[in-house]
């Protein structure tokens, strides 16, 4: 018997919150062996979730294909069949394992369990950490026990405000001696300026393209700068720009980074993407952020997110359909020369991410679990 299944995923904005909640099941006494994780074969949960040690499934079901290639719209049409493969898969593990409840995190990938779950009767927490709710999980809100929910004022059903799941690593973290210990590692001097940029779990060409513009704005400052260009594995094998790095300013590129709240910690600011799992973890972390809302996310959902640092003084916001490259230089500028500023940035960040530090969503599961 399992005492939790959590299901969800597609990509790492989903897959990063489960793992999460796992672990949050794991430190409140919940033996690794009741707890099981469904996701897709297709997501990238395949590759993240079997180190966690918990049992896991992976389902045969995609997601909707939105371009017009010939690849795609056999995929489309296959799809009807992959989730009806999937549901009745989902249903066999319903039934082998007897879950007490069923956590679904959202995407595609949730959409299986989720509906075996409700029609086997087993409790299903719903669980939201963008300011506005993905399809999948305002779907499955209207059969859900109860919505755990990131923030006020949620349109869901039923909804609880635990704030976001994030990572045992943050939720533990000494952010002074991190700092400390990730400066000493990398070899970056207390006085350098300390700028991480990352583009989301796949990368952004829009914030890669910008990262020449930014180091030489960071150059003519003056001050010792250290910069950590997380790329994205969709530009892994692009070639390093031909710029002249200048002297002042040492650049780091890495395809990916396997511990990003280590880089938060020891950053004096980021420039990123406004992801809620990403959003969430600067103000766990409380670090000043200049956040880049993708212009392609369903209803401008990042923008939404990104608000809700930037409306209490803890982020900057720059559009990305605007002037992005000057607009991100000139927010760099600002923010490279007034460390008062990314002082008040950080502690107010670090005063919105109590909630999620502290997220109470567990407690909900528990409660559900009981009914």
């Amino acid at each position: 018997m399992v005492y939790a299944v959590v299901t969800g995923g597609g990509t790492s904005g989903h897959v990063v919150p489960a793992i999460a909640i796992l672990e949050m099941l794991q430190d409140a006494g919940h033996p690794v062996d009741g707890l099981a994780y469904v996701g897709s074969r297709r997501g990238v949960e395949s590759s993240m979730v079997p180190s966690s040690g918990v049992r896991c499934e992976f389902l045969p079901i995609s997601g909707l294909q939105r371009s017009f290639s010939l690849r795609s719209l056999v995929a489309n049409l296959v799809l009807p069949f992959r989730l009806i493969w999937s549901t009745r898969r989902a249903r066999r593990l319903v039934s082998e394992w007897q879950p007490r409840v069923v956590v679904s995190v959202g995407g595609y990938a949730s959409e299986p369990m989720a509906r075996a779950a409700v029609a086997a009767g087993v409790p299903l927490v719903c669980v939201s950490y963008d300011f506005l709710p993905g399809l999948a999980t305002r779907r499955q809100a209207r059969d859900a026990t109860v919505c755990a929910v990131a923030f006020e004022g949620s349109p869901l059903p039923r909804a609880v405000v635990t704030g976001a799941p994030v990572r045992r690593s943050i939720r533990t973290m000494d952010v002074a001696s991190e700092r400390a210990r990730v400066r000493t590692g990398l070899g970056v001097a207390d006085e350098a300026l300390f700028v991480t940029v990352v583009g989301g779990s796949l990368g952004s060409a829009a914030l890669n393209s910008s990262v020449d513009d930014l180091v030489r704005e960071l150059a003519l400052t003056g001050t010792p700068a250290f910069v950590h260009h997380v790329v994205g594995p969709r530009y892994a094998h692009d070639g390093a720009p031909a710029m002249v790095v200048p002297g002042s300013v040492t650049v780091r590129r890495v395809a990916v980074e396997g511990n990003m709240a280590a880089m938060l910690a020891a950053s004096d600011f980021v420039v990123s993407r406004a992801g809620a799992s990403t959003v969430a973890e600067i103000a766990s972390v409380g670090v000043a952020s200049i956040l880049v809302p993708w212009s392609g996310a369903a209803d401008d959902h990042q923008t939404l997110n990104a608000k809700w640092l930037t409306d209490a003084g803890a982020a900057e916001l720059v559009n990305e359909r605007g002037d992005l490259k000057s607009d991100l230089v000139r927010a760099v500028r600002a923010l490279s020369v007034d460390p008062d500023r990314r002082r008040r940035m950080a502690v107010a960040a670090r005063q919105l991410g109590e909630r999620s530090r502290n997220c109470s969503l567990v407690d909900v599961i528990g409660n559900a679990a009981l009914r």
